[in-house]
């Protein structure tokens, strides 16, 4: 296969012991793309910006509260959503687009660039009115490329369809789909690469990353398959909300890093 691949890993910058599992990958030569959070830990900020082979965005994050954060609410993904129905749009909205900007500035000062790449953290972005500010914002900030978080369809197993999580995905990728919908068509020109790794998100595998690559083999675009190597452990268990540690701290969570830190993975890039 010619077209470029990026072995992509969200959520560096998030603990140190996340990012040393995903940097761990990186040296391997096997994750040659990642997205970052600002505002929690630092630490390995400074191998990251001497190595130039890797892809580096901005992992957007307004759901995951970090300490200098000017965000007076607590949001989640369908908090955010239906914002836009409530009687204080307008506060929250400007809220957002501070935190927003804060967020492209620190990062764009903190890597030393001056063209920004983004996704986000729990795929906020591809709420409409939050796509709508990104938009506004590309000129300012010279914001190049977006994720559109949206893969063909597939499963590996009928299995998959008595395994929640995998429910449970499908129905984010209908309805990342349908917001997609409300997005201006200007969004068309900040989409770079294809993508892969939702519908498996929290239980990728060998199977669902050859699946999700063959799909695309005809497509000239570069594609994005993501995964999730940085996991935690119990040494860090007071830096995050229950539900989080849960998530971040998982056994799939270590899976996932096993694959991505396995040459098996090179061998089916090629």
């Amino acid at each position: 296969m010619n077209k470029k691949i990026y072995f992509h890993a969200d959520d560096f910058g998030r603990s140190k012991i996340i990012s040393k599992n995903i940097y761990k990958c990186i040296k391997l030569k096997i994750i040659n793309s990642i997205s970052v959070m600002v505002g929690f830990n630092e630490y390995y900020f400074e191998y990251i910006k001497k190595s130039r082979l890797i892809n580096i965005k901005l992992h957007l994050n307004l759901t995951e509260n970090y300490p200098s954060s000017s965000l007076s609410y607590n949001y989640s993904f369908f908090k955010l959503l239906f914002l836009r129905y409530g009687f204080k749009f307008s506060f929250h909205k400007e809220e957002v687009k501070k935190e927003i900007e804060k967020q492209i500035i620190y990062f764009k000062k903190k890597f030393n660039i001056t063209s920004i790449k983004i996704d986000s953290h729990e795929h906020v972005h591809v709420i409409p009115w939050i796509n709508d500010i990104i938009l506004d914002l590309k000129e300012k900030h010279k914001i190049i490329e977006l994720r559109e978080p949206i893969e063909k369809y597939y499963f590996i197993n009928l299995k998959d369809f008595i395994n929640t999580g995998y429910l449970s995905n499908i129905m984010k990728f209908l309805i990342i789909i349908f917001l997609s919908k409300f997005h201006r068509k200007k969004k068309g020109n900040l989409i770079k690469s294809n993508f892969t790794g939702l519908l498996y998100t929290g239980f990728q595998n060998f199977d669902s990353i050859k699946k999700g690559i063959s799909l695309n083999k005809n497509n000239s675009k570069t594609l994005e398959v993501l995964i999730h190597p940085g996991y935690t452990n119990n040494n860090e268990v007071n830096f995050f909300k229950k539900k989080y540690f849960t998530y971040y701290s998982s056994d799939q969570r270590i899976k996932e890093y096993k694959i991505a830190s396995s040459k098996k993975i090179i061998k089916m890039i090629r």
